[in-house]
């Protein structure tokens, strides 16, 4: 899960002007090796750029949304530790805490750090201010929403990035800590080492071969080796919320009813801001007289087309 390390943060803090990596060492007490290790690794992130003058290599802040957060966040709270508050596992929680108080399982679940983890960073944010406590959850103090900012735009840069490098013509459908959802016309495979294709794209996995519309889904996940039909459910609801893909979906969990899990299914759908719960009902053979839900005959006729008739049960 790529992140900033103390010394990359001390590097940052530098750079209020533009400096040769001699000079970034000497502030630093570093090497030129270990700060050239340092620039490079920034530079892979976004977060700075360099140039050559003669000998010398220069380095500044890049025009990058996050590098300009990282300006104002110095320039409003300078008199902060930001070594300390924006590097490690830090920045994951910064980047999906809300001033709306979430739950500590909410929270790990948004931000893929375990229970222990969560805690210690919570205490440690707490120390400075930046987190408070109410109703059983956790929120970030109005005041601080720009390391908020900061940490949501760092991890979308450094998704926009991996999914470039996957596929050229990738636009983001969802970013995450660590994880994102990723559209191409593209089709490289239905597992690409940490790329997994996804959504309607993936149904025919369990049974529903569906015309496709020329674009296709992957999740990157460092943690997933594949994907649930859970998580291929609530994919398909994230990309596009419609009539159409709603149905399918239902018709999905009626023909592996026996198989889905749904404690995980309200664990993916919490993940990614998607309700499940309409879902569910339609297990229990109940229906969602709403827009956009289907109506049980239209259940049922898609149902015997995918599944046949004989496995129809209500």
């Amino acid at each position: 899960m790529d992140g900033l390390s103390r010394m990359e943060v001390k590097v940052l803090l530098k750079l209020e002007r533009k400096k040769s990596v001699t000079e970034l060492a000497n502030e630093l007490g570093l090497s030129i090796y270990r700060t050239s290790i340092l620039v490079t690794s920034l530079e892979r992130k976004g977060l700075v750029k360099t140039e050559k003058r003669g000998k010398y290599k220069i380095v500044s802040l890049s025009e990058a949304k996050p590098a300009e957060l990282f300006r104002k966040l110095v320039s409003k709270f300078g008199h902060m530790p930001f070594d300390e508050i924006l590097s490690g596992r830090n920045l994951s929680l910064l980047a999906v805490l809300r001033e709306a108080p979430l739950s500590a399982y909410e929270l790990c679940i948004k931000a893929n750090l375990s229970r222990s983890t969560l805690y210690h960073v919570i205490d440690k944010l707490s120390s400075y201010g930046l987190i408070g406590k109410k109703e059983g959850g956790y929120f970030l103090v109005e005041r601080y929403g720009l390391f908020h900012e900061f940490a949501e735009e760092f991890y979308e840069l450094q998704n926009t990035l991996k999914a470039k490098e996957f596929s050229e013509d990738s636009t983001l459908v969802w970013s995450g800590v660590g994880e994102f959802i990723l559209s191409t016309r593209e089709y490289k495979g239905k597992d690409v080492g940490n790329f997994h294709l996804t959504g309607l794209e993936r149904f025919s996995d369990f049974g529903m071969g569906l015309i496709g519309t020329g674009r296709y889904h992957y999740c990157y996940s460092e943690k997933a080796k594949d994907l649930s039909l859970e998580e291929v459910i609530v994919h398909a609801l994230l990309i596009d919320f419609n009539p159409r893909t709603i149905l399918y979906s239902i018709v999905l969990l009626l023909a592996h009813k026996d198989k889905i899990d749904q404690k995980n299914l309200f664990r993916v759908g919490m993940k990614y801001d998607i309700s499940v719960s309409e879902l569910l009902k339609y297990l229990k053979g109940e229906e969602v007289k709403r827009y956009p839900y289907p109506s049980m005959e239209e259940v049922k006729e898609i149902f015997k087309m995918y599944f046949g008739e004989e496995k129809w049960v209500r």
